[in-house]
């Protein structure tokens, strides 16, 4: 077979997308190299794919950079259509709207432009409807990161469950390596001794406002809790994220920025308490690696979040600042057995999710006779 698979939306600053395109692609290529593979990338070759493009049986084509939707919907889409292969795979992105050629793959990881468009800048909203409504259209399969997902995608677009496969996402190899700690971690990024911490990009859709509310209110009732870590890189509508944080409460609350990722295991493994408030996620990626690594995770339980935290979870009603403080105080509370529980269950769920056992099963769709 020959295989597309755009790589061009990768980059620098990964975000959960863009590493599931990357090791989903590059699990691929390595258990399966008697077929030919064409690599799009944006500029460059990406570093992650270094070694992957000396293969013989990989081509690579490098697309120079313009503005993002003249590149997706113009320059990305005169490359593809100069390629004849058998599977064209879009696994970050959806597929240039005017890209008509057979078995093309989309991956849509969340419907976050239908079911929470408030936390979306307008113009992103009625992008991601449109392009989401044509690569349906012209899509072979539709690729998506978890039961939920793919129930609202066939709810939305009327599918059968056979066209929406799911695909998990994995838990990357820096979570499942021998421990080691860097000690001048928390001088890097000016992290506390004791800290409950919670990853994300920094926008709406995150909640993170509820946690700053609910810290701030237990702060100043007096519970015994640890600063605040927000860790993440700068979304959108930061000033609504933010909101007013008092200077008492603001003196214990610590923004990182973007982490890197040989620190990220170190980073959950440290803290008290991984709180994850996010009011929709397709998958919920720093549930498993913040439980990988024995953390305790308080999470809502919206969208796929029951399903990825399983039983490890202490969970609580969306959107509900109480029940989020009940739930934070319950797990700082656990006891030793039931933190003991929770931890080997954690551990377990997350260590079920494997990069290449979900690209087997992405390949093994692409090598059957089924039309």
């Amino acid at each position: 077979m020959r295989i597309v698979f755009d790589l061009t939306p990768i980059y620098d600053h990964l975000t959960g997308i863009e590493r599931y395109n990357i090791n989903i692609t590059r699990e691929i290529i390595k258990h399966h190299p008697e077929n030919e593979y064409i690599l799009l990338f944006k500029n460059e070759v990406h570093k992650e794919f270094k070694n992957i493009v000396s293969m013989k049986n990989v081509r690579n084509i490098c697309i120079s950079r313009c503005n993002k939707l003249l590149f997706i919907q113009i320059r990305l889409l005169k490359v593809l259509n100069k390629l004849n292969a058998d599977y064209y795979v879009f696994l970050s992105f959806t597929s240039p709207v005017l890209f008509k050629k057979p078995r093309i793959i989309n991956a849509i990881h969340d419907l976050t432009c239908w079911d929470c468009s408030e936390s979306i800048p307008t113009k992103m909203k009625h992008y991601y409807r449109y392009t989401y409504k044509e690569a349906v259209k012209r899509s072979w399969k539709i690729v998506t990161v978890s039961k939920f997902s793919q129930k609202r995608i066939c709810e939305q677009y009327h599918l059968n469950p056979q066209k929406v496969p799911v695909i998990y996402d994995g838990l990357t190899d820096i979570f499942k390596e021998p421990p080691h700690n860097n000690p001048e971690l928390k001088s890097k990024y000016s992290l506390p001794d004791s800290y409950m911490l919670s990853l994300s990009t920094l926008e709406p859709r995150k909640n993170l406002q509820l946690l700053i509310k609910a810290y701030k209110e237990m702060v100043e009732e007096g519970h015994n809790l640890p600063d605040l870590v927000l860790a993440g890189r700068q979304g959108w509508k930061l000033d609504e994220v933010f909101g007013d944080i008092s200077d008492k409460v603001k003196k214990r609350i610590h923004f990182t920025g973007f982490i890197d990722d040989n620190d990220l295991a170190q980073i959950y493994r440290e803290a008290d308490l991984f709180v994850f408030p996010s009011k929709y996620e397709g998958f919920g990626l720093p549930v498993i690696e913040a439980m990988s690594q024995g953390t305790i995770v308080v999470s809502s339980n919206a969208a796929s979040l029951p399903e990825v935290a399983g039983d490890a979870g202490v969970l609580f009603k969306s959107g509900n600042k109480n029940d989020l403080k009940t739930a934070i105080t319950k797990a700082m509370n656990l006891s030793k057995e039931d933190k003991t529980r929770r931890v080997e269950v954690g551990k377990k769920i997350s260590n079920s999710f494997v990069w290449a056992d979900e690209a087997e099963k992405l390949y093994k769709i692409m090598s059957s006779p089924q039309k």
